[in-house]
């Protein structure tokens, strides 16, 4: 069984009226049985950004990227993944796109948190950065509902 989610986006620093810099796009699928979240990522500023390749190429996670939640309880899911110990991010930890730039990735959620057995509701979000001209802009977006059975 196949499901999907609504799409949300939100961007870092938009002012009324001005469209947005960088546009994340969440859904999440269930491919084989095993919820996956697929990320869309699109560069609308006449700039090069610079976005986390956690996010942007990886299709594993080596650390918390994402927090997601029981629906109806709003509990959280433990993290159960790889946690990788690291230093502070450096220029090699993001992914320049150039001004209009797209960019897709997916990554599997099964493996990297304590789904519960069961037909079930839960959000996800995800709170980060994205380089501007070497500054960190917040990026935010969620949470995203999606419905997913573990077994």
């Amino acid at each position: 069984m196949k499901t999907i989610v609504a799409a949300l986006l939100i961007v870092g620093t938009v002012h009324a009226g001005e469209a947005p810099v960088l546009e994340l796009k969440l859904s999440v699928k269930s491919q084989d049985g095993r919820p996956v979240v697929h990320i869309a990522l699109a560069n609308h500023s006449a700039q090069t950004l610079k976005v986390l390749h956690a996010l942007a190429d990886e299709e594993e996670m080596y650390g918390k990227l994402f927090e997601l939640h029981d629906a109806a309880s709003g509990q959280p899911l433990e993290y159960q993944g790889i946690m990788v110990k690291r230093g502070p991010l450096t220029e090699e930890d993001y992914l320049a796109m150039a001004p209009g730039a797209k960019r897709r990735n997916a990554i599997d959620l099964g493996r990297a948190y304590a789904f519960k057995p069961g037909r079930h509701a839960y959000t996800i979000s995800y709170c980060g950065h994205y380089l501007r001209d070497g500054k960190e802009v917040p990026l935010t977006v969620g949470p995203v509902r999606f419905e997913h059975t573990g077994r």
